[in-house]
């Protein structure tokens, strides 16, 4: 049961971070109601692809395999180099959107450079990985721990802040913006690469990978939904001008956190709600960080005689200057993410399947018309967000 509980926990985790800060930006754009619908489907179409991740990793013959060596198995070295290219392009699209937002909470917190602040936080993400893995898994988790036990009480006062005779149950939807709020709320599941560590734990415990991947991403859902609901309801009712700024265009998540920080009459709390914003996206700066990280040390450490200071400044450096390249890239990145994610965790993955030749499933819910339904429903997604 405490196995469980961690692993629930883990990926509960593994959701709840940055991506939430650009939910209510987006979702603003079709109201309440579709936004609820959304999220519900969204995590039940993630949910139910992500099972046939595990039902891939149980016909692994090697407990060790990641999606990258699972897929050089079934379908050869070119396979596993794309994998293993979409997976580092996804790692440093996120790091760039990352510390772009983080860096434009903290400029708008303090009303400081938006280029200096981003140079600073680059120099301390680089520090600090200079310091060894438990040191930062340590600083990553006391962050977390104060983010959660703040979050949770923001959202229950952003809810009882809402009017609830004023809220934007349904906008004027345009149907262009549909694909792209998926794709963002899809990012904001994304917790299908720690597949194979929550399998290594459950040592192919098929039950218990249901269990856990079902409650782990439920409660990011209800999370979600109810900061969804009461940041945008609340916008809505306080300042509908910059309400109806969020539908008409891609609004700054500095400016945002900004406008929703103005409920708080308290000038403590106040500063509070902008601290957990940043924590929340500087745990997903370490979480992604620290993979990229250790996969070139691992590549360095026998070639050159600092290979942490290297990987630290190849992991960085490249997102960083994204990050100051790309105007208001917060959302901008994390929507090209977010369709980096679907090809990794559902096109690929299915694609396996079918390559496998599985006859006999562990999980008696697929077939192949509810993967082939899938595979249409994720490249009509992608195709709809390039052309609108």
């Amino acid at each position: 049961m405490n196995l469980q509980l961690t692993l629930v926990t883990l990926i509960s985790g593994t959701c709840i971070g940055a991506g939430m800060m650009a939910l209510p930006m987006t979702l603003a754009k079709v109201g309440i109601v579709p936004s609820l619908i959304i999220i519900v489907l969204t995590w039940f179409f993630t949910y139910y692809t992500s099972l046939i991740n595990v039902e891939l990793t149980l016909h692994c013959k090697d407990v060790s395999h990641s999606i990258k060596f699972l897929s050089e198995e079934l379908s050869g070295v070119k396979a596993r180099a794309i994998e293993e290219f979409t997976v580092k392009l996804l790692s440093y699209s996120a790091l760039s959107a990352y510390i772009y937002g983080c860096s434009s909470i903290f400029q708008k917190l303090t009303d400081n450079n938006l280029f200096l602040i981003q140079t600073v936080l680059a120099v301390f993400v680089i520090t600090l990985f200079l310091f060894p893995t438990n040191i930062i898994s340590k600083v990553n988790n006391f962050v977390f721990f104060i983010f959660i036990s703040l979050l949770l009480f923001i959202i229950i006062r952003l809810v009882f802040c809402v009017n609830f005779s004023n809220i934007p149950f349904i906008v004027d939807i345009n149907f262009c913006n549909i694909p792209s709020i998926i794709i963002l709320v899809f990012t904001s599941f994304g917790y299908q690469l720690i597949f194979y560590t929550i399998r290594d734990y459950c040592k192919n415990d098929v039950n218990m990978m249901v269990k856990v991947f079902f409650y782990g991403s439920i409660i990011p859902m209800f999370v979600y939904a109810l900061w969804a609901f009461s940041s945008v309801s609340v916008i809505y009712d306080r300042n509908i001008d910059f309400f109806n700024l969020m539908t008409t265009s891609d609004v700054d998540v500095g400016d945002f956190i900004k406008e929703l920080s103005k409920i708080f009459s308290f000038q403590g709390l106040q500063i509070v709600f902008y601290w957990i914003c940043i924590f929340t996206i500087f745990t997903s700066i370490i979480g992604v960080g620290l993979s990229l990280l250790e996969h070139y040390n691992s590549k360095l450490k026998n070639k050159i005689n600092q290979p942490k200071l290297l990987s630290s400044l190849i992991t960085v450096i490249p997102p960083y200057i994204v990050s100051t390249l790309v105007p208001n890239a917060f959302t901008k990145i994390l929507d090209f993410g977010g369709i980096l994610l679907i090809i990794i965790s559902i096109l690929i993955p299915i694609y396996l399947y079918f390559k496998a030749n599985i006859e006999q499933s562990y999980l008696k819910i697929f077939n192949k018309c509810s993967l082939i339904l899938c595979l249409i429903v994720s490249i009509l997604i992608i195709f709809l967000s390039f052309i609108y």
